[in-house]
C-alpha cells in the first residue's frame, strides 16, 4: 500500500484541528478527507475506501464512542483501523476505546513524530492482514484439493460478483432471517445456470464463465447486478464488485461433494465489493467494456493495485 494509494479519514469538529492533521497527512504522501462529527464521518466511510481513521472523541450529534461502537460492529467497516487522537487523557477513556476496538489512542497535544509511526504501523498492519486473509482464502482451498486428490479445472478468462447485504443489523433477528432467505430465493433465480452460492454474514457470490465457459459471461453478470439493485430498499442496500480474470475450480470432498471455485477474478471482486460504497458497486477495468452497456461507469481510481470504475447508487 502505497502512500498515494492510501485514503485516511480526519474526524474532529475543531476546523483548525482538522485542517492541520489533513495538511501533515498530505505532506506525507497520503490522501485524506475529513468530517466534522461522527455523523458525517459515518456517511463517508460508507462512500469510501478508507485506510485508516484518525478520531476524536469529544464531538456533536454522533460522537467518537459512538462511532467507534458502530464502526466495529459493522462487518463491512471493522476491518478499517481506527486510531483515536482526543483531549479525553483519563485512563478508563483509553481502555475503554481499546477494547472497543481502536488500534491505538494519543492525547492532545500530540507528538507528531509518534503519531507518523503509529500510522505507518497501524497502516501495514492492515495491509498484512489483508494480505494474510487472501492467502488463507486461497490456501484452505487449494489444501482441501490436494488432500482428496480431486483434479483442478483452469479458467483463463471468467466475471466475478461479489455482493454484500448491507442493512440487516438493525432488524430483529427473525425478520433479518426471513429477509435473507428471500433475496438469497430471488437472487438465485435471477443467477440463473450461472455458478452462484451463498456465504457467511450475508454474502452472495456468482460467476460467469465457470464452470461452463460462456461468450456472454459479462452480459449475465451485469444482468445480474441490475437485478439483485433493483431487489433492495426499505433501509437494505448492496456493495457490489465485479472483477474478471482466471479462475480455477474443482470439487471439494466432504460429508457433501462441492464444487468450488477460486482464484485472482474471485478474489478481486471481494476486493472491490468491500470497498465499494453501500449501495453502489465497484467495476474492475478488466470486467469494465461489456458492463458499460449497462452502467454510467465513472472512473474509481485504484483498489489495491486495480483500475477500477464506479456506479454510484
Amino acid at each position: 500500500m502505497t502512500g498515494d494509494e492510501t485514503l485516511i479519514l480526519v474526524v474532529d469538529d475543531n476546523e483548525m484541528n482538522r485542517d492541520m492533521l489533513s495538511r501533515r497527512l498530505e505532506r506525507q504522501g497520503y490522501r485524506s478527507m475529513v468530517a466534522e462529527d461522527g455523523l458525517q464521518a459515518m456517511e463517508l466511510v460508507r462512500a469510501h475506501a478508507f485506510d485508516l481513521i484518525l478520531l476524536d472523541i469529544m464531538m456533536p450529534r454522533l460522537n467518537g464512542y459512538q462511532f467507534l461502537e458502530q464502526a466495529k460492529t459493522d462487518p463491512a467497516l471493522r476491518h478499517i483501523p481506527i486510531i483515536i487522537i482526543s483531549a479525553v487523557d483519563d485512563l478508563d477513556s483509553v481502555v475503554k476505546c481499546i477494547e472497543m476496538g481502536a488500534e491505538d489512542y494519543l492525547f492532545k497535544p500530540f507528538n507528531p513524530i509518534l503519531l507518523k509511526a503509529r500510522i505507518g504501523a497501524s497502516l501495514e498492519k492492515k495491509r498484512l492482514l489483508d494480505q494474510e486473509r487472501r492467502r488463507s482464502l486461497s490456501a484452505g482451498l487449494a489444501v482441501g484439493i490436494q488432500d482428496n486428490g480431486a483434479p483442478a479445472d483452469s479458467f483463463p478468462q471468467v466475471t466475478a460478483l461479489s455482493a454484500g447485504i448491507i442493512g440487516l443489523g438493525s432488524l430483529p433477528p427473525d425478520e433479518a432471517a426471513h429477509l435473507l432467505n428471500d433475496l438469497f430465493e430471488v437472487f438465485d433465480a435471477l443467477a440463473g445456470d450461472l455458478y452462484h452460492t451463498k456465504l457467511p454474514g450475508g454474502l452472495y457470490l456468482a460467476v460467469g464463465g465457470a464452470p461452463t465457459p460462456r461468450d456472454d459471461q459479462a452480459e449475465a453478470v451485469a444482468a445480474l447486478s441490475r437485478g439483485m439493485r433493483q431487489q433492495v430498499g426499505g433501509g437494505i442496500s448492496l456493495q457490489i464488485g465485479i472483477h474478471a480474470g482466471p479462475a480455477v475450480g474443482s470439487t471439494i470432498h466432504g460429508i457433501t461433494p462441492v464444487y468450488h471455485l477460486w482464484g485472482e477474478a474471485l478474489e478481486g471482486a471481494e476486493r472491490l465489493r468491500l470497498a465499494a460504497p453501500v449501495g453502489g458497486l465497484l467495476v474492475s477495468a478488466a470486467a469494465a467494456e461489456p458492463l458499460a452497456k449497462y452502467y454510467t461507469l465513472v472512473d474509481g481510481g485504484l483498489v489495491e493495485g486495480l483500475p477500477t470504475y464506479c456506479v454510484q447508487p
